[in-house]
């Protein structure tokens, strides 16, 4: 299965399972760099870019990097979720600073399969309402 069809399944699951937010899935050609989902609730505005192959980082390009470090330097929130496949785990990264090298990125969070959704979720809002 190709990583672009991983993602897919990835974000199949986000959509069913993360309720509390509205989702929008972004697929741009114009754009470079820009993450596949904006997303919003009663008291945050992000996006979530997706990550679903067997790295133990999320595995983002230049033009990712570059555009994730502008919108938090200007202010945004965005989330990545990164799951790999072979452990069947599911990681939450929030960067919150200028990074070059997405393997220095800690996440804040993991979780095993089966995914406990509505945990996640929780964990999600937590992680949005924290501040740099």
């Amino acid at each position: 299965m190709t990583i672009k069809a991983q993602e897919a399944r990835l974000w199949q699951k986000v959509k069913k399972n993360l309720t509390k937010f509205h989702l929008t899935r972004i697929e741009s050609s114009t754009i470079n760099g820009i993450p596949d989902i904006h997303a919003a609730n009663h008291d945050h505005v992000f996006w979530i870019e997706l990550k679903s192959d067997e790295a133990n980082y999320p595995k983002l390009n230049k033009w990712q990097i570059v555009w994730i470090n502008k919108y938090i330097k200007a202010g945004g929130k965005v989330i990545i979720l990164d799951e790999t496949l072979s452990k069947r785990s599911l990681k939450l990264y929030k960067p919150v600073s200028v990074f070059t090298d997405p393997r220095s990125l800690e996440p804040r969070c993991s979780f095993s399969a089966p995914f406990n959704w509505p945990r996640i979720q929780q964990q999600l809002v937590m992680q949005l309402q924290e501040t740099a």
